[in-house]
């Protein structure tokens, strides 16, 4: 069990973002990147913004 702790403590940064891994369908990780990078994103700031703009409409 300390070893589960452990390596999740060690997927913290230091500006506080955590790891998530999750699944997606090929074509929608491909699309994904390509997304990104039209708009000199990586995908995990892609991904980030897309998910924090979801979640602000469902607040309102």
């Amino acid at each position: 069990m300390k070893a589960a702790k452990k390596s999740a403590k060690a997927s913290v940064r230091r500006d506080g973002r955590k790891a998530l891994l999750t699944y997606m369908k090929p074509e929608i990780i491909e699309a994904l990147k390509e997304a990104a990078a039209m708009q000199d994103l990586k995908a995990w700031q892609f991904v980030e913004r897309a998910v924090a703009k979801a979640l602000k409409s469902k607040r309102t």
